[in-house]
């Protein structure tokens, strides 16, 4: 059996399309390549789930059991708890879980809530990868996480932001606002930056008979449900095309290894449009010195494509990666 896979059942889900929680859901789902807005929601493809996702933040997750949908949503969305509220800290990691069957009656005014509160968690990072999305036609999906193999000590699961569909191929990025201190080490010290040792887990996990494989599978099953719940709830643009050009290459389809890192030097709005000058000055800045204090050019040294973004993007701005290799030890200039 895999290790890794992306499954969901579609055809049992067609069965409930038009029950008006799950056609409320669908009717927000905004496809990559195209701007969701302040409240548009994501699908990705988990094992035998969905995730929705209002501006990076994980909303709720769609399931099939025993042939019926089921929905779990985080208790503070039910709630109507927004981020920085008094109760916040009440709330673990729970959540309410509903079925969806025929008779299911959510009124339309609790999808609204939840859609909205999930996005006031939506940290810069998140909305800086929905930003990436909104120009990326073939992104496959967010925060992919890597399940720990069964010989790895410890929990380890990294996860890479986004997986894109390049062609027939398939890339991987890593994004970082440029306040993240992840992306900077000591120059005097022999200790890489974070997000080399985060890249260098990825490849790792990678580096095995059966990781490539099983990831190119997944995510040709992937595209192939994509388009099925696209066609099934009405969506068009050019995510279409790029998941068709995808799923056809089936195992023709190379996994590109390292993955890229790219530099958000903004700050995305919130949703209520108020202006942030203070802290888009404070990424303006961390920008420059991640370039004047060669953060960047040390980061390339070991072999890693890095993009850095000005601005939100208004036009496709993530390059087509090439194969290449992390050096083990920084090439000192």
């Amino acid at each position: 059996m895999p290790l890794f896979e992306r499954k969901f059942d579609v055809d049992a889900l067609r069965n409930y399309r038009d029950v008006a929680v799950i056609k409320a859901l669908f009717d927000r789902w905004v496809l990559p390549g195209e701007d969701a807005g302040p409240h548009g929601l994501r699908v990705a493809v988990r094992n035998g789930y969905l995730n929705f996702y209002v501006k990076g933040q994980s909303i709720a997750k769609l399931s099939i059991s025993s042939g019926s949908p089921r929905f779990e949503v985080h208790d503070k969305y039910v709630a109507g708890v927004v981020k920085g509220h008094e109760d916040e800290s009440k709330y673990a990691q729970k959540y309410t879980s509903f079925s969806l069957g025929h008779g299911t009656e959510i009124p339309m005014m609790e999808v609204t809530k939840w859609v909205h509160t999930a996005e006031t968690y939506a940290g810069d990072e998140k909305r800086f990868v929905d930003d990436l999305v909104a120009v990326t036609a073939g992104t496959l999906d967010l925060e992919m996480a890597l399940p720990a193999r069964p010989d790895a000590t410890g929990k380890v699961a990294p996860r890479m932001d986004l997986v894109v569909a390049q062609g027939h191929d398939i890339g991987f990025w890593e994004a970082k606002c440029a306040v993240n201190g992840e992306l900077r080490s000591d120059h005097n010290k022999p200790a890489a930056p974070h997000v080399v040792v985060q890249l260098r887990k990825y490849v790792a996990w990678m580096d095995n008979d059966s990781g490539p494989s099983e990831v190119r599978s997944a995510y040709s099953e992937a595209a192939r449900i994509l388009l099925a719940l696209a066609e099934m709830f009405g969506k068009t643009g050019p995510a279409i095309a790029a998941w068709q050009t995808f799923a056809d290459a089936g195992d023709t389809a190379s996994v590109i290894l390292p993955p890229g890192v790219v530099v958000g030097n903004y700050c995305s709005p919130r949703a209520n449009g108020v202006l942030r000058e203070t802290e888009m000055e404070r990424y303006r800045s961390h920008g420059a010195s991640f370039v004047q204090n060669q953060h960047e050019a040390r980061l390339k040294r070991f072999g890693i494509k890095v993009l850095p973004i000005g601005c939100k993007p208004a036009t496709s701005c993530l390059c087509i990666l090439v194969p290449g290799k992390i050096a083990e030890v920084e090439p000192r200039p």
